[in-house]
C-alpha cells in the first residue's frame, strides 16, 4: 500500500501584520522586488545596514512565522516573497501609532503637527484640500 503525501494548504495570508522597525527593512526590499533569496537579502543588508547574516536569517524566520512572508523552496534554498501588501502594513502601523501616542484620535496628532512643525501656506492648503475630499464614515 503506497502512502500518499498530503500537502497542507498554506494558511490564508493576513491582511496586515505588525512588524518591527528592523523587519520593515526586509519587507521594503521584498516589496521593491520579489522573490529574493536569503543570500540576496543578507548581501543587501550587510552593505546597507552592516547587519550580520544571523540577524537577517532570524528576522526572515520571524516574518515567516508572523505570516508576513511566504517561502518557496528552490533547490537547497528558499525564495522569499511578501504575503502582505505594504499599504496594509502602513495602515496597521498608523493605527498602532495613533493608539499609542494619541489614544486613537487623529485630531491630537494634527494639533501636535500644527503646533510643533512649521507648516507653509502650501502645506495648510493641501491639508484643507485633503479634508474636503474625505467622506465621513457615518
Amino acid at each position: 500500500m503506497s502512502k500518499k503525501r498530503v500537502q497542507k494548504a498554506a494558511p490564508p495570508a493576513p491582511e496586515a501584520v505588525a512588524i518591527t522597525e528592523a523587519e520593515w527593512d526586509i519587507m521594503e526590499l521584498l516589496w521593491e522586488k520579489a522573490p529574493r533569496t536569503s543570500q540576496e537579502i543578507v548581501s543587501l543588508l550587510e552593505e546597507g545596514r552592516g547587519w550580520k547574516r544571523a540577524t537577517v536569517v532570524t528576522l526572515l524566520a520571524r516574518l515567516t512565522a508572523k505570516g508576513a512572508l511566504t517561502t518557496e523552496p528552490q533547490g537547497n534554498r528558499f525564495l522569499y516573497s511578501p504575503a502582505v501588501e505594504r499599504s496594509a502594513c502602513v495602515a496597521e502601523e498608523t493605527r498602532s501609532f495613533l493608539g499609542r501616542l494619541f489614544g486613537g484620535a487623529l485630531q491630537p496628532l494634527v494639533a501636535h503637527v500644527a503646533e510643533h512643525h512649521s507648516l507653509s501656506k502650501k502645506d495648510i492648503a493641501e491639508l484643507k484640500a485633503l479634508l474636503d475630499q474625505i467622506k465621513p464614515n457615518s
